[in-house]
């Protein structure tokens, strides 16, 4: 688990699209529940060709979406310069979480241009939000947060992070491993090719294990694990059809290492059909705020 104490305000990246908008709107719910203010951040280049700022008109518009979904929290604004992406990863280092519109790029788009969500997302010293919704704004609800859990050290983030938010948004949480027969090749040679019942439990078993400390803080928080056959980021991309939130652990690859060696967040930035946090291993520790 993370050392450091965890950073405060949760900052949103403000473009003037309407995917910022509903950005802005959740993660104004969002830091509500958690108690914390809400930074938007509109940044503009160094310099501007007419010597116009559309800064302030975008923010006003920003703030007035956060007003209408939230009566009740605290709004900061700022319009620094430079380029988004590094901007905003500077912020990283003090915020508690960043929440960025999606993605315009597609995945090959990606490999061969940059995306600022999938720059920050790779980079930041924090959780990255990326909001995605088939429906527009929906306030969290009663739908389930889901976390992919697969043993790692960016597995073990996401899971900590996940807690944390499924405990602050009064939400239950669905914890899934997913295996194919290749990454079964650790476990029993015999019982891989006949036994898959006894696999499937041996796994669960160790899922609650791993996450008995997250459970024992966050009593009040209802977890069900599931063992699902298939790639991961394809049963968390069905997943994310009937939940609130996803989140995953990321190792942070650039767009074209990801394509090579596969990444279930880099899909679930360009797929998913709810908001995906992704936390990376370094990423500060959520259970010493509690």
């Amino acid at each position: 688990m993370g050392t450091a104490n965890v950073g405060h305000g949760i900052v949103v990246g403000i473009d003037g699209s309407d995917s910022a908008l509903d950005a802005a709107r959740w993660a104004a719910c969002v830091a509500r529940r958690l108690g914390e203010p809400i930074d938007l951040v509109h940044v503009h280049p160094p310099t501007s060709g007419d010597g116009t700022d559309p800064s302030e008109a975008v923010l006003t518009a920003a703030e007035a979406a956060v007003r209408g979904a939230v009566d009740r929290v605290e709004v900061r604004r700022s319009t620094p310069s430079g380029k988004p992406d590094r901007v905003l990863t500077d912020l990283s280092r003090e915020a508690r979480m960043i929440v960025l519109g999606h993605t315009t790029t597609t995945e090959w788009e990606s490999m061969i241009r940059r995306s600022d969500v999938v720059s920050v997302a790779n980079h930041a010293e924090c959780p990255v939000v990326t909001w995605r919704s088939r429906d527009g704004f929906q306030p969290p609800d009663g739908r389930p947060v889901v976390v992919g859990v697969d043993g790692t050290e960016v597995s073990e983030s996401a899971v900590e992070h996940a807690f944390a938010t499924a405990a602050a948004l009064e939400a239950p949480l669905v914890a899934i491993h997913t295996w194919t027969e290749q990454s079964t090749l650790t476990y029993g040679e015999g019982s891989r090719f006949t036994d898959w019942t006894a696999y499937v439990q041996h796994r669960r078993e160790e899922m609650k294990s791993h996450t008995s400390g997250h459970t024992e803080r966050f009593p009040d928080v209802a977890v069900s694990y599931r063992i699902e056959r298939g790639k991961p980021d394809i049963v968390l991309l069905e997943e994310s059809k009937s939940a609130q939130l996803v989140v995953v652990g990321s190792h942070g690859r650039s767009p074209l290492a990801a394509a090579v060696v596969g990444s279930s967040s880099q899909g679930l930035i360009h797929h998913s059909c709810c908001p995906v946090m992704i936390c990376r291993a370094h990423h500060r520790s959520e259970t010493e705020a509690h």
